[in-house]
């Protein structure tokens, strides 16, 4: 479900960052609750406020079930055995020469970085966590974002992350933070006007974070889930505006 279809009362005031129905009593609300309120702002801390150059980008983030892993969203309705990864990332390619990204598995690296073109940067996001006392040997704490083109922009930026996996958003395995989402933006350059296509879109955190993002800064946000490329964008009433005011720079 993208941002754009998720159901509304008959006013149409949704939250900024959920989308949710405000209640009546709170109409002058631009999110409905204080944790929708303190993620817009964490999300707009980390936000580039380089001026968008050239012409909007198009560029897709792929978080398919990593290799082997398939098994543990069997429950899910969606759920469809393991992932072709060779056609995800010859999809990816063909179909975003902008740029795209692609989360996976530290240990899955040695088979798909052989698949992805040269100019390809493994990005690592490391979870500062101790592993479990339990285990025995090297615990793996972090993950790999494949991240291919993007627009560059300064100020330059980290080509890694340190950030605890996500504890809200849902029950979902491997469902990332939204520290997570910022980081992801900046890698891929992206600016509001962009599109991001998300092809799985799980628990739909990046995708409402980028929409938070577009919205928020006054542009038509573009966003797509799956195969679908849906397009959202509301005028400027003096609700817009306080939503505006609230995640500008």
């Amino acid at each position: 479900m993208t941002v754009a279809e998720v159901p509304g009362d008959e006013s149409g005031v949704t939250c900024l960052w959920c989308r949710r129905p405000i209640e009546a009593t709170r109409r002058d609300a631009v999110t409905c609750s204080r944790r929708c309120r303190h993620a817009v702002f964490r999300l707009r801390r980390r936000r580039a406020t380089v001026a968008i150059s050239g012409e909007p980008m198009r560029v897709a983030y792929a978080d398919p079930p990593y290799p082997g892993k398939a098994w543990m969203y069997r429950a899910e309705p969606t759920y469809g055995g393991e992932v072709d990864h060779p056609a995800l990332i010859a999809r990816l390619v063909a179909e975003f020469p902008h740029g795209w990204a692609l989360s996976t598995s530290a240990r899955a690296l040695r088979w798909l970085l052989p698949l992805c073109p040269p100019e390809v940067r493994v990005c690592p996001w490391v979870k500062p966590h101790a592993p479990a006392k339990a285990t025995f040997g090297l615990h793996n704490c972090w993950e790999a974002l494949l991240v291919v083109g993007g627009r560059q922009l300064p100020p330059g930026r980290a080509d890694f992350l340190s950030a605890l996996p996500a504890r809200r958003e849902g029950t979902l395995p491997g469902r990332k933070p939204i520290a997570f989402c910022a980081w992801l933006f900046g890698c891929l350059g992206l600016q509001p006007g962009d599109e991001l296509v998300d092809l799985f879109p799980g628990t739909g955190i990046v995708s409402r974070a980028w929409g938070a993002l577009s919205l928020g800064a006054g542009e038509t946000g573009r966003l797509s889930t799956g195969d679908a490329s849906p397009e959202y964008s509301r005028d400027a009433s003096p609700l817009e505006r306080r939503r505006e005011a609230l995640v500008s720079p």
